[in-house]
C-alpha cells in the first residue's frame, strides 16, 4: 500500500508568516539601472559565499538560480522611517560579525548602513520554542515581497534571535538556502543538532523540518529562496 504524502502548507513555514496568502501580485523587475550601493554590497557579499566552491552543491544550485534573477533589479521600496520594531541585538550581532567573518566585511558594512531602513517583524512561536520567543526574535526582508527591493520572484530574509533563544521546529514550504552570520546550532529534518560557525552555509529542502538555536550571543542568519509565483 503506497503512502500518501501530506501537501505542503505555506502557513506552516514560520519564515513566511508576514502575509496570510500566497503571493499573487506580480512585481515586475527592471532591466537597467543600479541598486543602492549598500544593498548591492550586501548581495555581493552573500553571493561570494553562497556561490563559492566551499558551499554545499544544492545550496549553490539554488543560489545560482536566485542570482540569475537578481541580474535585473526590482522596485525600490519607499522607506518608512517609523518602523515600530527595533531589535535590540542587531548592533551586537553586527559587531560580532565584523570580528568573526572578515570575508563578509562589505556585507556587514552594508547591513549597518541599511539598519534604519529594514522593516522588522516578529513571527509566531511553535513547538519546542524558547520562552517568550515572540519577543526574542525578528525577521526582515531585504529583497522580495515587502523588502527594500520589492519583487515577487525571489526572497532574501534576515532572522535575528536574542541570546539563549530557540527557533520552533517547523516545516519549510520552499527549498531554502541559509547563511549563518553568527555562531549557532542547527537541526535539519529531525537529524542531530550540529554546531555552525559564522559563514556556514546549508540547504534545507521543501517539506523538511528546520530549527536553530543560540546561546550567549545573538544569532543572525540570512536565508533565501525562489518564490513560486504560480500559486
Amino acid at each position: 500500500m503506497s503512502q500518501v504524502s501530506t501537501p505542503l502548507k505555506r502557513s506552516a513555514d514560520l519564515l513566511l508568516n508576514d502575509d496570510s496568502a500566497p503571493i499573487r501580485r506580480q512585481v515586475s523587475v527592471l532591466g537597467g539601472g543600479f541598486r543602492p550601493r549598500a544593498l548591492q554590497e550586501v548581495l555581493n557579499a552573500i553571493g561570494d559565499i553562497l556561490l563559492s566552491s566551499q558551499a554545499p552543491v544544492m545550496a549553490s544550485y539554488i543560489a545560482g538560480k536566485i542570482y540569475q534573477r537578481l541580474e535585473k533589479r526590482g522596485v525600490a521600496r519607499r522607506i518608512d522611517t517609523a518602523t515600530p520594531l527595533k531589535p535590540e541585538h542587531f548592533d551586537r550581532a553586527l559587531s560580532n560579525l565584523h570580528a568573526s567573518l572578515p570575508r563578509f566585511a562589505g556585507g556587514a558594512r552594508g547591513l549597518a548602513e541599511l539598519k534604519e531602513q529594514l522593516s522588522w517583524r516578529s513571527g509566531r512561536t511553535g513547538p519546542f520554542a524558547s520562552l517568550r520567543f515572540e519577543q526574542s526574535h525578528a525577521h526582515a526582508i531585504v529583497v522580495g515581497p515587502h523588502g527594500l527591493e520589492e519583487r515577487s520572484d525571489v526572497r532574501f530574509g534576515l532572522t535575528l534571535m536574542a541570546p539563549y533563544s530557540r527557533f520552533p521546529d517547523h516545516v519549510q514550504f520552499h527549498s531554502r538556502v541559509f547563511l549563518l552570520l553568527s555562531g549557532g546550532e542547527v537541526c535539519l529534518d529531525d537529524s542531530n543538532w550540529f554546531r555552525a560557525t559564522p559563514g556556514t552555509v546549508f540547504f534545507n529542502e521543501a517539506g523538511k523540518k528546520f530549527a536553530m538555536r543560540c546561546t550567549a550571543e545573538p544569532l543572525l542568519a540570512v536565508w533565501c529562496h525562489v518564490e513560486d509565483t504560480s500559486l
